[in-house]
Parts: C-alpha cells; structure tokens; sequence
C-alpha cells in the first residue's frame, strides 16, 4: 500500500518544549500505526528555562522557531498549529467522583460522556480554587483522567451505548499554575503556532508507555528531563495519581560544572559523555585542557546522584500511598544518567531489574520514517501527539478578540477576564488615567484645578454590553472598548476673578477704571495668562474706599463717595461718584494725589522722581514704589508688539516688581 502523503490537513505537529532542549514532530495516522514523518531537536543556546518553567519567552521561541522551520523544510509545508505538553512544575491534582441523570431510553453517547468529564473538571476546579483561596496565583487545568466510570452506580469500563438513569465518573484532574501555561502561549504565538492541544507531559509519556491493558498493575512511569522529574501512577485499570519532583538533570550538571570548574554547557557535554565511559577531554574556565575518566565523574556526581533518587523515590511512595509500585520506568533525557536505575530501585526497595529506561522500541503501533531521537527522550514527543489525536477538538473553543481568532483551552466555565488574560491583552487598556492635576498658589493659599476622569472601557460579547464576569462560548466575539484618559487640568488667570473683577468709579470729576493687577511668580501677567503648575499667583485689587487711598485719614482728608462722607471700609460699586480735598505735596509737580502711576488711585503723602524712557516722571501718593508704578506715565501699545518688553533699570535687567527709588532710570521696549 502507498504510503499517505503528509499534508496540513492530515498531519499533527507536536512539541516537546523542555528545559534543555525543543523536540519536534510532524506525525500522522496511517493503517492503525502512528507515523512519524519528521522530527527534529535543538538545544537553547542559554538556560532560558529553570524546572520546567519557561524564564526567557524570547529565547525559547527562537529554539522552538528553529524547530518549525527545520520541519516545515523537511515536509515541504507550513506548520500553523501544535500540540504541546507542560511539565509538572507547582502541580496540584484532584480526584472528584460526579453524576448526571440521563434518559434511560436513549443511548449513551459521546456527547453525552464528554459533558460527565467537563462536569468532573470543573468540580476538581473549583476544590483547586478553594484550597488556594487568598492567592495570587490562578490554576488552569491541563489534563484529565478517568478513574472509573459508572452506570446505575455499577463499575463499567465504558459508558458508550449503554443505557441507564445514572451515569457517573471519579475524574482525576491535573492543575497548574496559568503563569506556566500563559509562557507557553506566549512562545507559540512569537513563532506563529496555534495550540491544538495540552496536555501533561507524564500523561503523554503514560499514554504510550502503559497502554490501558497493562494499567490495572500498579506502575509507575518518570520523565525525567532536565529540570523537573514528573511521576504518574497507574493501578486497577486507571491511572491514580500524578506528582512532579523539581529535581533532574540540571543538579547533576551543576555538580560536575563546580567540580570540575567549567561552565554550563561543558559541565552538559561532560555528563553526557559519562554513558559512553572512558576518558573525556574538557576545557575549564580559564582554558585549560583537561582530561578525566567517566568514573571519576561518576564519583563526583554520587551524592547528588543520591540525593535525587532518594526525593524522586519517595514522592513515588507517597503518591503510592505509602509503599513502592511494581515495577517503574523511565523515560526522558535525564534518564540516560549511569547509575539512576540502580539507586532508585535501591531507594524503592525492589529489584534492579524492576526499575528500566524505556526508548521508543517500548511504543506501540508506531514507525517513523526516519531513524532519530529513538532513546527515551524522544518518548514525551510521540505520546503528546497521541494525546492530541484523541482529543483533538474536545479541548479548545474558538473566539474573536476585536476581530481577531483565537482557540483556548476549554477547561472550566470561561469568562472575558480568562480570554484576555490569555491573550496577552494588555490590562492598562482596560483602566483609564485621571488627566493630571493643576498645583499652584493664590495669594498665598495653595490651589489645586482637577484632571478630567478617565473613560471606563467597555466589553460587548457578539454585540451586547458585558463585563469582565460574562461567560464565553465557542464561536463567541468579543469587542473591546479601551478606557480613555482623562484631559491634563488647565487653567487661566481669568477663572479666578469670582468677586475680584475691577470697578470703574468717577474720581474727582474724572472716569477710572480701577482693575485689578496680576503677578505669577513676580512678572505681571494678563487677564488670559494660562497657569502652570507650580506657579505662584496674586491677584491685587481694589474694593474698598481704604485700598483706594491706602493710608489717607478721612478725619485729616474728607472722602466722600457719592457725596456722603465715606469710611475707609465702605465697598466701592460701579457708577460710584468719589471725592476729596486735594492738597498739594511740596515738590510735586502733580497736585492730584489721587493720581499716583499705579493703575490703582491709592492716596499717600510720599513722592520721588525717576526717568522713564527720557521722560521725567514724579510718583506720589504711595510709600514705596515698584517698576509697574511708571506704566500710566508713559505711552505704550502692547498691541503693537508681540513677545514679552524688555525691562531694564539703571541699565540692568528688571523685572515688575523691582523696587524703586529717587532718580532711578527706567527703560521699558520691545526688541
């Protein structure tokens, strides 16, 4: 028979992503047998990864890239979608037993068996989150297992065209922690892979190492990889328990690379030479050419050797229940190691020969195309293929996120807070900023002005307003309104002149209007100056018949306002009519009093002379006099000019607020 031609369509993609290593394979169903028609390894150029856990996304795309594209090379098209495994780093297993009532008329189906293990899972869930109440850390169920099935309460081992009123199942369930699985996500995504699939690695290690035939013996199986070593047990007919020991190959290179004074990847090349025994050259850290026998290795690696057998043996005994298996075996790279076997039988207490490394020679119904990868580390690969062939399609849901396809693991009910947590969607998207807040002073007194709020995001599934609860089916879309932010406050110096604004009286017979003067941060600014945050404000004005004369006595020189004799409290309004008897200041030229220069009509008996701009100029009626006295003496357009004038005294930069003093000479134009 002609052998079927792999395409696309008819083929699964299978990854292994490890803490050392990538292993690849493109495999497909071909007369009852598991064909592999590709496969591929690649090493990470750094330690991307620690215990199973992956540390550098990045990095590890780039190997798991490397893989793809070797393979899509070798079968002459593109892989779009995978098939992957997690290790078992924080894993947290449940075993929960469920029912469900059914028709008794109507034939039990697989519809009808796959609804009795998601009701199982998401049992086996929702103990997971109860038992991790108050943590930060969310658990995502990768993989399941059935115990035992039942019909009308009675053991079966298969519940598909039966009849019955009641069907049930003890499920056992494996957790682990989303930080893992979104890793994995995450490098599928840089390298343009969809997952198909997930599963546990010891899961699929057992799928294809213990078929269902030979789990009613109590077994146990360890992939022993780099950084984790992940254990399942099997007895009467099921598998019974998963665990994983956060020790593997990595302490036994560690040991050789501080023994022997070289680095990482020398210390691995070194271990790996150990099976084959002899002498082995290496190179240590200062460059020195060294050489040591495979047994002088062995030694030194004995007690961490030890160390490790003892804490993997004695997770098997107790995910057991107290006493060791029959028999175990073991696959992975990190099983190659001379000596393991031994010392795990010995730490088990049962014969040596109980405890055996097992290649791919042990799978069955299986052929590949082309010699590889056949020791034990190329088990793992083949048994998630396997896996996701089962199960293809009964673990994900398809979704639309603003437009765009994705597939997520189907595990427990989903809401919109899982899919985007999933999706890498960025959470500041979801929470809006307040604009900034505007900080200054007001004559003296600190002022803050507001920032707009933010915009709450809106979420709509298939068109209808949701939120983060809102549960997601299959086929569902999802449309995402981000937050919007809020406007940075503004300000102007006009939006401070509530009760502040100016007056405009008759003085002695003459129209003034009395405004009021503005200072930010001692320059005077105008009424649509924009405040900036820092800044320091004054808003003088003039209000009462006091601030108008300042110190004048009314008793020494009567004032009066509208005619009637005024008190230096009494409120000026607009149209007010104010009078008072004028007298001439010795050396004045001005006998007006009230006309001081300042903008404001203050009264006082105190007077100098300075130049401004050529002009002689005497200033009355004030104690103290500053720059922006001489402004009503002379003749400015502001109008005319744009940009800031320039303010020179006695020849020196000044600013409005300088002081002045008898013959001063002032310089007020624009460049």
């Amino acid at each position: 028979m002609a052998k079927i031609i792999p395409s696309a369509e008819n083929s699964i993609f299978a990854l292994d992503i490890g803490t050392r290593t990538v292993i690849g394979i493109v495999a497909l169903v071909e007369s009852g047998l598991l064909r592999i028609v590709a496969q591929h390894l690649a090493e990470h150029g750094s330690r991307s990864m620690f215990d199973g856990q992956i540390h550098d996304i990045p990095k590890v795309a780039d190997t798991v890239l490397e893989v793809k594209r070797a393979l899509e090379k070798m079968v002459g098209f593109k892989l779009n979608k995978a098939a992957i495994a997690a290790a078992g780093r924080s894993l947290a297993t449940k075993q929960c037993h469920v029912e469900m009532e059914i028709d008794d008329h109507v034939e039990i189906d697989g519809t009808m068996v796959n609804s009795l293990e998601i009701t199982g899972i998401r049992s086996a869930h929702q103990e997971v989150d109860t038992a991790i109440a108050g943590s930060t850390e969310k658990f995502y169920c990768v993989g399941y297992s059935i115990v035992k099935y039942y019909l009308n309460n009675y053991p079966v081992t298969n519940l598909i065209g039966h009849r019955g009123k009641i069907i049930g199942a003890d499920v056992l369930a494996t957790f682990l922690p989303e930080s893992v699985v979104n890793g994995l996500y995450a490098v599928l995504g840089r390298v343009g892979l969809e997952p198909v699939n997930l599963t546990l690695e010891p899961i699929a290690a057992i799928e294809v190492l213990i078929p269902e035939s030979m789990r009613l013996l109590n077994l146990a199986l360890i992939d022993i990889g780099a950084g984790t070593s992940d254990i399942a047990i099997t007895r009467k007919g099921a598998v019974v328990s998963y665990g994983m020991v956060p020790v593997a190959g990595d302490e036994i290179t560690e040991a050789v690379a501080e023994a022997l004074l070289v680095d990482f990847n020398w210390a691995e090349k070194i271990k790996r030479s150990m099976e084959k025994g002899g002498k082995i050259v290496y190179k240590d850290v200062l460059g020195v050419e060294n050489t040591v026998t495979a047994a002088e290795v062995a030694a030194v690696i004995e007690p961490v050797l030890d160390k490790m057998a003892g804490e993997i043996a004695g997770s098997i005994i107790n995910l057991n229940g107290g006493e060791p298996p029959r028999t175990v075996f073991c696959v992975g790279g990190g099983s190659r190691l001379p000596g393991l076997t031994g010392k795990l039988a010995e730490k088990l207490g049962i014969d040596a020969q109980k405890v055996a490394v097992r290649g791919r020679a042990a799978v069955q119904n299986l052929t590949v195309d082309e010699e590889g990868l056949d020791g034990p580390e190329g088990v793992t690969v083949v048994g998630i293929a396997t896996v996701a062939i089962k199960k293809l399609g009964q673990n994900f849901v398809t979704i639309k996120v603003d437009g765009k396809e994705f597939r997520l693991f189907n595990s427990k009910d989903l809401n919109v807070s899982n899919a985007l947590s999933l999706l890498e969607f960025n959470p500041r998207d979801l929470i809006g900023q307040n604009g900034k807040d505007l900080k200054f002073t007001l004559n003296g007194r600190p002022e803050v002005v507001y920032g707009s709020l933010a915009s709450p995001a809106e979420i709509y599934i298939n068109g209808e307003k949701a939120n983060l609860k809102s549960t997601i089916k299959d086929g569902d879309e999802i449309n995402v309104l981000k937050a919007g932010t809020g406007a940075d406050a503004r300000a102007y110096v006009r939006d401070f002149l509530d009760g502040l604004e100016g007056v405009s009286i008759t003085l002695n017979g003459e129209p003034r209007a009395i405004e009021p003067v503005f200072i930010i941060n001692g320059e005077t600014a105008s009424y649509d100056c924009e405040i900036m945050d820092g800044d320091h404000l004054e808003i003088k004005t003039v209000k009462t018949v006091g601030e108008l004369f300042e110190t004048a006595d009314p008793a020494d020189q009567p004032i009066k306002v509208n005619g009637v004799a005024a008190t230096l409290e009494q409120v000026l309004k607009d149209g007010d009519y104010v009078t008072f008897v004028k007298k001439k200041l010795p050396g004045s030229e001005s006998d007006d009093p009230a006309v001081d220069g300042s903008g404001t009509g203050r009264l006082s008996g105190e007077a100098i002379s300075v130049t401004a701009n050529g002009k002689k100029i005497n200033l009355t009626g004030k104690k103290h006099y500053i720059f922006v006295d001489v402004l009503n003496h002379i003749e400015l357009d502001p109008a005319a000019h744009t940009g800031p004038p320039v303010l020179r005294l006695n020849g020196a930069a000044a600013g409005f607020t300088d002081a002045l003093k008898e013959g001063d000479v002032i310089e007020i134009y624009w460049r």
